[in-house]
């Protein structure tokens, strides 16, 4: 597995792409599938991402070899498939979530963010004054 034969047979690749990069690696694919010398000379430099995507794939439950990509296997005229849409629920799913966790929830109330409630309206005007009083004690006088 010298480096020196990769080199050669991607040297030789290129030469008979005749300037094409996508027809030389074309070529120098189909090669590595037939010589393993050269597809362990390609490799080797990637084995350790190769085998760390391998085990983190497997330990978070996903296929431990992946199949060949849709895009990968059509022809290059094709166009890759997206990831459908997330479904969104309706007003009465929404409701029986709520419902089977305890609570009951409200059409006219404004959602709580970050699980924080919303904010009272006394402390709102607390809340305003204190900034103000920040910001006149941080402003500087203009000559």
């Amino acid at each position: 597995m010298s480096e020196t034969y990769v080199t050669m047979k991607i040297r030789e690749a290129m030469a008979q792409a005749q300037g094409s990069r996508a027809q030389a690696q074309r070529i120098l694919m189909a090669w590595a599938l037939a010589d393993e010398q050269l597809m362990r000379g390609l490799c080797k430099p990637f084995l350790k991402g190769i085998t760390g995507a391998a085990i983190e794939r497997a330990y978070r439950g996903g296929p431990a070899v992946p199949a060949m990509a849709p895009a990968a296997a059509a022809p290059s005229g094709a166009t890759s498939r997206r990831a459908p849409a997330p479904q969104r629920l309706t007003q009465a799913q929404l409701d029986a979530i709520v419902a089977r966790m305890g609570g009951t929830r409200l059409a006219n109330q404004p959602p709580i963010l970050n699980g924080a409630p919303p904010p009272k309206s006394e402390g709102t005007v607390k809340q305003a004054a204190s900034v103000k009083a920040l910001a006149a004690a941080f402003h500087r006088k203009k000559f």
